[in-house]
């Protein structure tokens, strides 16, 4: 009885199967497994096969740990994803589900039986691994290592594989494969030491029991030459015409018409199931057979075609799986790589399909569409490379930019600081949506740009200290210039806007310590333009007072400003103007020279007095040959000689 299982998802299962072996044990020679549902037992076939057809006979057997290997990694992967075949109800509970058995075989190219086996049942009850030795035909779920080439004792198979075809085995992925035609005498292992072993029994009961033994032997030999003669005649294509070596051949010229017309990938599975039928037809012509010389060299030429097949299907597995892993992105950088590798191995699967193979052209076809889908990988790559690489250099840039904050000793460095913020959010910017390092990027720019706005709010003020610092340099050079013309107005207002462009410059900018000696000093210097122009402001207001004074005809005097002391000399006209006063009184003796000449004097004095205490200016006053008269002095209220002058200025 054979479960209907659909073809596709044993077929699914086997390339599952084979792709998780040779991605999990690298090391070991290449394999090719083959699914069958059987009475309800799902039986998997691992071939051991070669690069090298011609070669298939001498690859290795595996060691024992190697099979225990193979046979616990198919075993979780089918306890992890059960495969999706109708589970067999239990006789006696209809409701209730029994476990799937499993059988998995092994065996090495060239040969037609298996060399170890292994079972379980997919609900987590397998037995652990049995050797040779201890393996017994009564278990029903064993797993048993079989020497069948080494020399000594050899141990029979369980004896629910005694009747295993191992024809089905080769073309397991065949839902509808006869599995119910068995063949004993190709499965079964013969045991030499129990078929010559003397019974113990037998030889204590005499020569009866010998005869009676005697008598059941020969019955048994009679009835398996006449089996063995009855096989041997009915097995295909003995008796008359070879009908399977006909219809594999119209079979094998229609497939290949359909493939170099362009077949899609359904025709493609629907032309493997078909040629691996074909295969499975020509392997039961036995040897002895007239046409079997013919029947293989078709079975080769198809089982060429079917590897062929099987690759391009493989490597539709493989990229279907690639398409799965990049579905929805982002991903890390690790899934785009994993997915490059898919792609390369479904090419490279493709890649070995031959020209002459009438798949060949279909291989190509996808090739071409596979290599498109891994450049656009490998953008993705490169895309997802150059994001990381922009979120590091960012990283890099604000380490960088950090340092040169806290040095910052002048504009310059300020200003190569705050060019690495830009750099480092310029980067971060960079990065597009799509790439894995968006997130990454979103969250450092949160971070980074609030130090950008801090990072241009030094800047600005660094250059409105600068420019104040510099502004005050130049203002104070400018009332030095009019302190030397004596412009001491221009002096004060310079000063002035010196003071206020250095109290301008901010604490912690890098000109503020170069600020603080020049605020003394501006004060200083502006308090003297100050006295300066009070000075000079008194002074001009005791010219105008003097010129008044001092006019006349002829001209009573003149003046000049000589530091801070007015200088007022009489001039000699009017010198000579007194000395006639002075004659003309001794004529007529109305009284002395002297005080005739006082009297016209004094009133020029009382107005240089008066000028002096106005301005609050020391006035020299001078007679017409230059000698002094005296200095009225405001602080001394009157006029006085130098040495007094002199002596009181010395007075602390």
């Amino acid at each position: 009885m054979v479960t209907a299982t659909p073809p596709s998802e044993l077929h699914r299962l086997g390339f599952q199967l084979q792709t998780l072996l040779r991605t999990a044990q690298p090391g070991l020679p290449p394999v090719q497994v083959r699914c069958a549902l059987r009475e309800g037992v799902l039986m998997v076939l691992v071939q051991q096969v070669s690069s090298d057809p011609g070669a298939a006979s001498a690859v290795r057997r595996l060691e024992a740990s190697e099979a225990s290997e193979i046979f616990a990694c198919l075993e979780d992967e089918l306890r992890r994803s059960p495969p999706k075949i109708p589970p067999a109800k239990s006789p006696f509970s209809p409701a209730q589900v029994q476990p799937l058995p499993v059988r998995v075989y092994l065996r090495a190219a060239g040969q037609s039986r298996p060399y170890a086996i292994h079972q379980f049942r997919i609900d987590g009850s397998a037995l652990s691994a049995i050797a040779p030795e201890q393996a017994q035909p009564e278990q029903n779920e064993v797993s048993a290592f079989v020497p069948t080439a080494a020399p000594g004792r050899l141990r029979r198979l369980p004896q629910d594989d005694a009747t295993l075809d191992h024809a089905d085995l080769d073309h397991a992925d065949l839902a509808h494969t006869d599995l119910a035609h068995t063949d004993p005498a190709e499965t079964v292992l013969p045991d030499p030491d129990q078929a010559l072993a003397p019974d113990p029994d037998a030889a204590v009961a005499g020569g009866y029991s010998l005869s009676r033994m005697a008598i059941a032997l020969a019955a048994g030999v009679a009835a398996l030459a006449f089996g063995g003669t009855f096989y041997a005649l009915t097995r295909p294509c003995v008796m008359g015409g070879c009908a399977e070596l006909q219809t594999v051949e119209r079979l094998h010229q229609a497939v290949s018409q359909q493939l170099s017309q362009g077949a899609t990938l359904q025709d493609l599975s629907q032309s493997y199931t078909r040629l691996t039928e074909a295969s499975y037809r020509l392997s039961r012509v036995p040897r002895w057979s007239r046409h079997y010389a013919a029947a293989n060299q078709v079975q080769q030429q198809t089982e060429s075609t079917v590897a062929a097949l099987g690759q391009v299907l493989s490597a539709q597995a493989t990229a279907t799986e690639a398409v799965e892993m990049a579905q929805n992105p982002p991903h890390p950088l690790e899934v785009w790589q994993r997915a490059q590798a898919l792609w390369e191995k479904a090419i490279a699967q493709l890649q070995q399909v031959p020209e002459s193979s009438p798949a060949y052209d279909l291989a190509q076809q996808k090739r071409l569409e596979y290599v498109e889908n891994l450049a656009m990988i490998e953008q993705r790559i490169t895309l997802e490379q150059k994001a990381q690489d922009w979120v590091n250099r960012a990283r890099q840039a604000v380490e960088l930019a950090e340092a040169r904050q806290g040095a910052a000793t002048s504009m310059d460095t300020r200003l190569e600081a705050h060019g690495t913020w830009r750099t480092a959010i310029a980067l971060l910017q960079q990065v597009p949506e799509t790439a894995m390092a968006y997130a990454e990027a979103q969250q450092l720019l949160a971070l980074y740009q609030p130090r950008l706005l801090d990072s241009s709010a030094r800047l600005q003020q660094e250059e409105t200290a600068v420019d104040a610092h510099q502004r005050a340099l130049r203002l104070a050079d400018l009332a030095a210039q009019a302190e030397q013309r004596r412009q001491w107005s221009q002096a004060v207002q310079h000063w002035q806007g010196a003071l206020a462009a250095a109290q301008q410059v901010a604490a912690g900018t890098t000109v503020h310590p170069q600020v603080q000696p020049l605020l003394s000093s501006y004060r200083a210097s502006l308090a003297t333009a100050q006295e300066k122009l009070k000075g000079a402001i008194a002074a001009q207001a005791a010219e105008q007072d003097l010129e008044r004074n001092c006019s006349g005809t002829p001209r009573i005097c003149t003046y000049a400003q000589r530091g801070s002391v007015m200088q007022v000399r009489i001039t000699p006209s009017y010198d000579r103007v007194l000395q006639e006063a002075a004659a003309i009184t001794q004529v007529t003796q109305e009284t002395d020279p002297d005080s005739a000449i006082m009297a016209h004097f004094n009133p020029l004095l009382r107005a240089i007095a008066t000028v002096g205490e106005t301005a609050q200016i020391p006035i020299e006053v001078y007679n017409a040959d230059g000698s002094l008269f005296g200095i009225y002095d405001p602080a001394l209220d009157g006029y006085v000689s130098r040495e007094v002058r002199n002596q009181q200025q010395k007075r602390p």
